[in-house]
């Protein structure tokens, strides 16, 4: 498979009749955000860092959120040149007033930015790690993860075909849990998901950073 078309074939091809073409562009679309969205995949990680927090901002002062923003994984405030980092934990939006004072953040979801509380005495840059989403599919385009599980698309365009089950509806696990292969090879985009995410832990838990003290948990074998 090179591309989006060559998906939409596999499915015409499993399901014995070509779909409409729009309409398969759609269902392939639809399929690879169920994928997308069954977890915080590695590969969807991304960082901005063009924001500051500075004295003059306070907790209403929010930020744009990127484009292409899914969900937030870790927001650390730092100044490169001094090695000062600070990672801030979430909080719910509405709790932003009682919380002004502790170095947390908020997502406004409704309008798509963030907020930082907390008050500092110097500028900082928000590292803001976060789930992207993935541009649209078209024929000649293709998804941004390895082409080896892109026939989990074709096997979810035809298990919802025949079933007529809404996407709304339905996750990816019961969507293929009546296809064994697709099963099995969603299994292994899983494990080359942890793996991916152990290696890059070092076998570790995580490092946090605040101001007050550094904590690091390993994981045992």
């Amino acid at each position: 498979m090179e591309d989006t078309e060559d998906i939409i074939d596999f499915a015409n091809t499993m399901l014995g009749e070509d779909l409409d073409a729009d309409l398969a562009l759609q269902m392939a679309e639809n399929a690879k955000n169920l994928v997308e969205g069954a977890r915080q995949w590695r590969m969807l990680v991304k960082e901005d860092s063009t924001k500051t927090f500075g004295p003059a901002d306070t907790y209403l002062t929010e930020k744009a959120l990127p484009t292409d923003f899914l969900m937030e994984k870790k927001v650390v405030l730092g100044i490169e040149a001094d090695d000062d980092y600070c990672e801030y934990d979430p909080i719910q939006y509405e709790e932003r007033r009682l919380m002004k004072d502790r170095p947390v953040y908020y997502i406004n979801s409704a309008d798509n930015k963030i907020g930082i509380c907390d008050s500092v005495s110097k500028t900082y840059t928000i590292f803001l790690q976060y789930i992207k989403t993935t541009p649209a599919l078209t024929l000649a385009t293709a998804p941004v993860w390895p082409a080896r599980f892109w026939p989990i698309i074709s096997y979810l365009m035809v298990e919802l075909q025949k079933t007529g089950i809404d996407y709304d509806d339905i996750n990816v696990n019961q969507a293929l849990a009546h296809n064994k292969n697709a099963a099995m090879l969603f299994a292994q985009m899983i494990e080359w998901d942890d793996q991916i995410a152990l290696k890059a832990k070092n076998n570790r838990a995580g490092i946090r950073r605040d101001r007050n003290a550094n904590r690091t948990n390993f994981i045992k074998d």
